[in-house]
């Protein structure tokens, strides 16, 4: 049964990919936000015991990958720069790809797939010959799914379902989460973690502070609902990338969008101040983001710079890494632990990033970024007008930001498709005195004109 429903969530991908529609990456959304939450449905209902190795974790690495087959197609459609960054990205990938097989085996495989899940994601929407409508659709379905995760949040949160308790227990995380009691622990919805969570339901409202097109059913409502979830998880540094991103669109845009950041910065606070006053359990999540005011002495924080003055010296003397597997999702399925990280350099990203890439990978990964940094001033530069070009560069800041507390990039998230779009022959603008007609090449079954679905 397990099998086939894993059949089931994977199947619907296969058919979108074969039909050419765009809606294949819709989709990817709601399996990346859903299929833990079904998997321990199936484990309580169905299996009576917790499956470590589950068939059903691994759906969204499956119809990531399935994101490839149009993108690798559409390769040629990429301009040089977006050529170039993709090709550093993958310089990077095969460096950590064999210096990881030789270290931990098929575990760099399960690790290459985790990364392939964000890096697919970013070419399918770099390639993909869409317009303006299908790409704010994409980031509508982003947060429709982190609507539905956001409700449920808020679902687990005063009633602790007898499922997730199962598996909170089965995987150890009492205490870690908190006590199986309601409004006593942190919220990790439908995700496998409550960092995950956090990461997903904040990213889903990014685009929906930073541009009303990209907003769903709800608008300003629906920010905070998502925002008030992520309080629920009771993690922290979410926040301030939020803020952050907030603050950098002006910034970065000539003031525009000066008036979104206050009406944020207005909600957020009714919310904290009044919202807390009527809420079940405040005082437990109060005291943990009063630790914020004294960041020097909060035990993440320095837990985190320890990481990383130990880190560096490690990284300076193995200049080659030791590749793909070694922490993440390949280090949980070895091992068994059903994709948990192992302890090591996992919280600080860019000692990850180098750790496993080695000196050669990790300069090509964070080449790639500056790839992406010039390629977007220039489209602006040039005349683009498109939103996702200037909002292109502040989540790009906002994800370089986030990596120092956390390797977000080797994994599937909504900023990969965000800097895919943004770097699609959609937004870049039309110069005179060039042509602008598409190259010619042979004729692919991707590069037909699109369905009716799509």
């Amino acid at each position: 049964m397990e099998y086939f429903i894993a059949f089931l969530i994977v199947l619907p991908a296969f058919v979108l990919a074969v039909q050419r529609s765009t809606y294949l990456m819709d989709y990817v959304f709601f399996v990346f936000s859903l299929n833990r939450g079904i998997r321990r449905l199936v484990d309580f209902y169905i299996n009576g015991a917790f499956n470590p190795l589950s068939t059903i974790s691994l759906t969204p690495l499956i119809v990531s990958a399935v994101l490839l087959i149009p993108a690798l197609s559409r390769f040629h459609l990429l301009t040089p720069n977006s050529r170039n960054v993709a090709t550093l990205i993958m310089v990077a990938l095969g460096h950590g790809l064999i210096i990881g097989f030789v270290n931990s085996g098929v575990g760099a495989f399960y690790s290459l797939g985790e990364w392939m899940a964000g890096f697919g994601a970013f070419l399918y929407a770099a390639t993909a010959q869409i317009t303006p409508r299908v790409a704010d659709r994409w980031m509508r379905s982003c947060g429709y799914a982190a609507l539905i995760v956001a409700a449920y949040g808020w679902y687990q949160y005063y009633t602790i379902p007898e499922w997730d308790a199962f598996w909170v227990t089965e995987v150890k995380f009492v205490g870690y989460l908190g006590q199986l009691r309601p409004t006593e622990m942190s919220v990790f919805s439908t995700m496998h973690e409550r960092g995950p969570c956090a990461s997903f339901l904040a990213w889903a409202a990014i685009p929906m502070i930073l541009n009303s097109r990209w907003r769903i059913i709800g608008s300003w409502a629906t920010v905070m609902l998502l925002l008030s979830v992520v309080v629920l998880t009771l993690t922290r540094t979410m926040f301030i990338i939020v803020g952050l991103v907030a603050m950098l669109q002006p910034a970065l845009s000539k003031g525009k969008g000066i008036g979104r950041v206050i009406v944020l910065a207005v909600l957020m606070g009714v919310g904290a101040s009044v919202g807390m006053q009527y809420m079940p359990g405040s005082e437990r999540i109060t005291k943990r983001y009063d630790t914020m005011k004294d960041m020097q002495n909060d035990g993440s924080f320095k837990g985190r710079m320890s990481i990383f003055t130990t880190g560096l010296p490690w990284v300076l003397q193995h200049p080659v890494g030791t590749g793909l597997g070694s922490s993440g999702f390949g280090a949980g399925r070895i091992g068994g632990a059903g994709g948990a990280t192992q302890e090591g350099f996992c919280d600080s990203g860019y000692i990850e990033v180098f750790s496993q890439f080695g000196w050669i990978g990790g300069l090509a990964f964070f080449g790639a970024m500056a790839q992406i940094w010039g390629e977007l001033s220039s489209r602006i530069r040039q005349g683009g007008r498109d939103p996702f070009l200037h909002t292109g560069r502040v989540v790009l800041v906002g994800c370089l930001v986030f990596l120092a507390v956390g390797n977000i990039f080797g994994g599937f998230s909504l900023f990969w498709v965000f800097l895919g779009v943004s770097l699609n022959r959609m937004t870049k603008p039309a110069i005179k005195s060039q042509p602008t007609a598409l190259p010619t090449t042979h004729a692919m079954p991707w590069d037909q004109p699109q369905t009716a679905l799509g």
